[in-house]
């Protein structure tokens, strides 16, 4: 059938009919809501970059937690900003770290009323800035899933239902979905940052959370959005290791 028996404009003449086959409806119950966590702080510190957001104290997790199940946000993603660097990022998996504390918090105080993911990277925790353990400005691949385990088990024993490697450092995805299972959370999922492009949209971020690289950039393991093939063949692979869930950013 073709115009004029074919008329697709009588999809659109009211409101009423727009609203009922309407393809995208986005309301706040499809919304993550973004928490940065710093360790030995009492009060929130503005982050001049995001008007309006806090680096907050781990006193404060828990009311504003609160605040986004009155708004009717189901979940929360935390970003952990420690008091000690080192060059492997060790307080990433400290079972008193900033981001395990927050989880254990609010866990205890909101049960399952909020949906409680973790990021894990190590690129707040080094005093070098970059994702994972550096040699002669390289970053070593093999030796940062070790450590990338260690910290998304942490968080699981933390009570995180869902974790998010956000390093696109190869093989992270299969890593981690071993040593999550090996630990016996097979039911946490993994939310994988699968084309993560390398971006000047990441300035605000790193302000808040301090993560700028001291030297050199990320463009090594961030993707080139100029390749939007290789970053399909990312998120296939992320697929294959076993990602429950995958994402392109920035999008």
């Amino acid at each position: 059938m073709t115009f004029p028996e074919l008329r697709m404009r009588r999809l659109r003449r009211t409101p009423r009919i727009r609203n009922l086959i309407r393809e995208t409806v986005l309301s706040p119950k499809d919304l993550i809501y973004p928490m940065f966590i710093k360790g030995e702080i009492n009060n929130p510190e503005p982050i001049p970059a995001m008007p309006g957001q806090f680096r907050l104290p781990l006193n404060e997790v828990v009311k504003e937690a609160k605040k986004l199940t009155s708004l009717g946000i189901p979940g929360l993603i935390l970003f952990g900003i420690p008091v000690a660097k080192d060059e492997t990022g060790s307080s990433a998996y400290d079972k008193e770290g900033v981001v395990q504390q927050a989880v254990r918090a609010i866990k205890e105080q909101l049960e399952n009323e909020l949906l409680v993911m973790t990021d894990v990277c190590l690129c707040q925790y080094t005093s070098h800035g970059h994702c994972g353990v550096v040699k002669r400005d390289e970053i070593l691949n093999d030796r940062t899933l070790q450590i990338l385990k260690r910290v998304a088990v942490s968080h699981a024993e933390a009570g995180a239902e869902v974790v998010a490697p956000s390093g696109m450092i190869d093989g992270q995805v299969q890593a981690i979905r071993e040593a999550l299972d090996g630990a016996g959370f097979t039911n946490v999922a993994i939310m994988a940052y699968s084309a993560k492009h390398a971006s000047h949209f990441y300035g605000p971020f790193r302000e808040a959370v301090h993560s700028a690289p001291s030297f050199g950039h990320r463009r090594g393991y961030q993707m080139d959005y100029a390749n939007p093939d290789e970053a399909l063949r990312e998120v296939e692979l992320d697929i294959k290791e076993g990602a429950d869930m995958v994402m392109v950013k920035p999008a």
